[in-house]
């Protein structure tokens, strides 16, 4: 106790000048929203090269595992392209739209941070700006929706994932079309909750949860999980208990999907809203 006390009186004026230094660099980044802006962008790429670097060691003991993965996915898509082209094939008749164009571009990244156990948690990859990655993209599993990009750097981004109280998404019973809002509860990682089907739609334990794709991010039809509870709410809604099929603890590649057409829609519809606030 005597040499921490001496230790004190010694450096106490050092101490000082270092608990007011962080106090006047809190103050200056809090109240200032460029250099708010710079701090933030300066700590999401160094925490980045932090668990870039981590991941690097984690990596090597699910090689195996990632690899098997990756060659069951090149099977599937080999599979029904394989099936597209015998369909395009039978039909004959039908006539060919050459002037079809792309509407979604695809392209992987890794996941190098990944939070399940809090009430806000959030995923790091390995792309960022130079990679071609923007806010708002989709973010895919193999298995179905892992959630939006939520910030962008020069070499990484985070992700808002499904297993956060602030992510909400449009989806839709596959069988009925019958669509309603999916948050997360903040308790389970294998679960989320669907509101606001009605109470005289037939819901069936098992039924397949798919994206609306009306959100404009996610294209639609993407699998979100089937139904493992459902209880009317109030007698006129149903409140549905879905599991998830994206295993957000075995997280390790994502896909990111990017709407070549977002922009042109959201030209329109702010042009209907604006019509619309006029008349």
């Amino acid at each position: 106790m005597q040499n921490l006390l001496k230790f004190l009186y010694t450096y106490s004026f050092l101490i000082l000048f270092l608990i007011l230094e962080g106090v006047s660099i809190f103050l200056m980044v809090e109240n200032n929203n460029f250099q708010r802006a710079s701090y933030l962008q300066i700590a999401q790429t160094v925490t980045g090269k932090f668990y870039e670097q981590a991941d690097n060691i984690k990596v090597y003991f699910s090689l195996r595992a990632n690899n098997e993965i990756l060659a069951k996915e090149n099977i599937d898509l080999r599979n029904k392209l394989a099936s597209f082209r015998k369909i395009i094939h039978e039909k004959k008749d039908s006539v060919i739209d050459t002037t079809y164009k792309q509407r979604y571009v695809y392209f992987s990244a890794k996941i190098i941070n990944n939070t399940v156990s809090k009430q806000f948690n959030y995923i790091t990859l390995n792309k960022g700006a130079r990679d071609g990655v923007k806010l708002d993209m989709a973010v895919l599993s193999p298995k179905g929706i892992v959630g939006v990009v939520s910030g962008v750097s020069e070499s990484f981004s985070t992700v808002l994932p499904v297993l956060n109280r602030n992510f909400k998404v449009s989806a839709k019973l596959r069988k009925s079309s019958f669509f309603g809002s999916l948050t997360w509860g903040g308790v389970s990682s294998e679960t989320c909750i669907l509101n606001d089907i009605p109470h005289h739609v037939q819901v069936h334990l098992g039924d397949t949860i798919v994206t609306t794709g009306y959100s404009g991010i996610f294209p639609e039809g993407v699998p979100i999980g089937v139904v493992k509870k459902a209880e009317l709410k109030d007698g006129n809604f149903y409140t549905i208990q879905v599991k998830l099929t994206t295993d957000f603890r075995g997280l390790d590649y994502v896909t990111l999907v990017g709407d070549l057409k977002k922009q042109e829609r959201e030209v329109l519809e702010k042009k209907m809203e604006q019509k619309a606030d006029h008349d």
